[in-house]
């Protein structure tokens, strides 16, 4: 794969996810992500927000999160989603996906861009009235034990999506931390994540029949 391109697995699918990495970079966990959504269907396509660099330190990755901008970001979503939509049957929707930092800026485009739909695993938005742009339905997949993401989502993103009169779809998940779907992570809990990633996939299977959406705004 080449540092700053997406990375595209699948082919001929009636659905494409753009799935975007944590806060430490484009890695192998994203990449069987998204190859694993290929092999269920759904052709999917990581973006590189970093340019091919990988933090091995919170530290590190805070300083490559800071240097990132909303434009920045939803240009790498656009290329993202075009490479994608080049392996779909004509008129397929695209969505996002994504996990903690990764998941807030799936949903932001989701927001900003025509995206069908967006998976939003743990991930805030730093605007939760935003919400007001989405065009599909959202999915958000919490851990109880998330002492930030959590809260903020019941206080914050799901009144204004309730204002906004938008689509959402919460799994909560009883006695788990933030990232529990990442293998080898602290957090991790490999029953939860099993099932957080049937969800998804059934999700998926509710979004194949909705309409296209991915064309920027």
């Amino acid at each position: 794969m080449t540092a700053g391109e997406p990375e595209v697995f699948g082919e001929k699918g009636r659905l494409g996810v753009v799935v975007v990495h944590e806060v430490f970079g484009r890695d192998a966990y994203v990449s069987s992500v998204a190859r694993d959504l290929a092999v269920a269907g759904y052709p999917a396509a990581t973006v590189d927000l970093y340019d091919g660099r990988y933090a091995k330190t919170l530290e590190e990755a805070f300083a490559l999160r800071g240097a990132l901008t909303p434009e920045s970001v939803l240009a790498k979503m656009d290329d993202a989603r075009n490479a994608v939509q080049r392996k779909l049957v004509p008129h397929a929707g695209v969505g996002t996906l994504g996990f903690c930092m990764g998941g807030g800026y799936a949903l932001l485009a989701a927001c900003l861009r025509r995206f069908a739909f967006a998976v939003d695993y743990y991930g805030r938005i730093d605007r939760a009235e935003d919400v007001a742009g989405l065009e599909g339905p959202v999915l958000l997949l919490l851990a109880s034990e998330d002492e930030r993401i959590t809260p903020w989502a019941f206080q914050e993103l799901l009144p204004a999506a309730r204002i906004a009169k938008k689509r959402f779809s919460v799994e909560l998940y009883p006695g788990v931390k933030h990232a529990f779907h990442r293998p080898g992570w602290e957090g991790h809990h490999a029953a939860t994540a099993a099932a957080a990633w049937g969800r998804t996939l059934s999700f998926l299977a509710e979004q194949v029949a909705r309409p296209a959406a991915g064309t920027v705004k």
